[in-house]
């Protein structure tokens, strides 16, 4: 048997109110997320489809220095907006009022609508 549970039914504060300005950091996270993993998974099938055969691959697979370096600069966006996210005077007081959960799904919620 499968039960839904809320927030609500655990007895949690609800959620603060999102502004449009945390929604427009939070999809930018998640935006910057998105391109690091992108940007990684295609130098990882570059690699794999320049590199030799599978039996010789434990060895010869190497992400260039240039990759390593726009990698490197992927991942100081996405933690720069990762950090715009957890600034925000909205995501502070959800720590304070301990409705941190409820807050971040919300906006979770409101980022991802259209």
């Amino acid at each position: 048997m499968i039960v839904s549970v809320t927030f609500y039914d655990l007895g949690m504060p609800d959620a603060l109110d999102i502004p449009g300005d945390l929604v427009v950091l939070q999809r930018t996270r998640l935006a910057a997320q998105a391109e690091v993993e992108a940007f990684a998974a295609a130098v990882d099938e570059r690699v794999l489809a320049e590199g030799p055969d599978p039996e010789e691959r434990s060895v010869s697979l190497r992400w260039t220095v240039e990759d390593d370096a726009e990698l490197s600069r992927l991942r100081v966006v996405r933690d720069e907006a990762v950090l715009a996210v957890r600034a925000h005077p909205v995501i502070q007081r959800a720590f304070e009022e301990r409705c941190w959960l409820a807050t971040w799904q919300a906006l979770q919620d409101a980022a991802r609508a259209q």
